[in-house]
């Protein structure tokens, strides 16, 4: 059984990894803090930095303009590559012959969302290392900024931590959406769309149930120092179960389209 299921996610880890959005998800957050960080230097070299910091870098330099990025760039490199998932399997009708190997379709659903899974938290905790890095070089080549007097770890971590939840709720969001829909256009206008609502409702009380809140949350998290998980953390692993066994549901009632 155990070498059946190693088998199904390899046949999918070597079809997935063909998409070149994966590379999109992957690098772009991370080469993204990266250009912020030769822009914020090149402004320092230009213009002149502070003589000596007043406030907590972690969360003004980095955090401030870094967390807006990430919020509106993740939702979106997850639905595309999500959708680039499926489509692999709606081009050639290669649903039909998925379906006739003899594997079960649960060892193949559960290899393509391990596989999604693992992209995603991967592409999270290179994008969180690479954010660590960010101020612990910007420590050593100007320390007037102040990086190295704050210990702001416990609060990255946790910040990046609930984040990533939130883009696992995202991931089996999406991919319903995308073993419904075959046209790319659905579930990527609904992100956009669910990505500016949860913006705009993100200080009501009922967007603790919505999972797409959680990225604006990132920004609050860093600001206020929130390390402790609340409402909208919670809803949000539940959400990561539930959309989870609609994707379920919905992918073993192909018969090939």
């Amino acid at each position: 059984m155990t070498n059946t299921f190693y088998r199904a996610f390899s046949s999918e880890q070597y079809k997935l990894s063909k998409n070149k959005e994966i590379f999109g998800i992957l690098l772009l957050p991370a080469f993204i803090i990266f250009a912020f960080d030769l822009y914020y230097l090149y402004g320092i070299l230009t213009e002149g930095g502070p003589s000596e910091a007043t406030s907590n870098p972690w969360k003004m330099v980095l955090g401030k303009t870094v967390s807006l990025f990430l919020y509106m760039l993740y939702p979106i490199l997850v639905s595309l590559f999500i959708h680039a998932c499926c489509d692999v399997e709606y081009k050639n009708n290669n649903y039909k012959i998925l379906f006739t190997i003899p594997v079960s379709k649960s060892k193949i659903f559960l290899s393509k969302v391990l596989f999604m899974l693992m992209t995603v938290w991967f592409s999270m905790i290179m994008t969180y290392l690479v954010f660590l890095l960010s101020g612990y070089l910007l420590s050593l080549t100007f320390p007037e900024l102040g990086f190295q007097n704050y210990d702001f770890r416990e609060v990255i971590f946790y910040a990046f931590l609930k984040f990533g939840i939130t883009l696992s709720a995202i991931t089996m969001i999406q991919l319903s959406l995308s073993l419904t829909f075959k046209n790319f256009i659905y579930p990527i206008g609904f992100s956009m769309f669910m990505l500016v609502f949860s913006g705009l409702a993100n200080e009501k009380k009922f967007s603790d149930f919505i999972v797409y809140t959680g990225g604006s949350k990132l920004f609050r998290n860093l600001m206020f120092e929130n390390i402790s998980f609340e409402r909208l953390d919670y809803c949000n692993i539940a959400a990561v179960f539930i959309f989870a066994g609609v994707s379920f549901y919905l992918f073993v009632r192909k018969k090939g389209v």
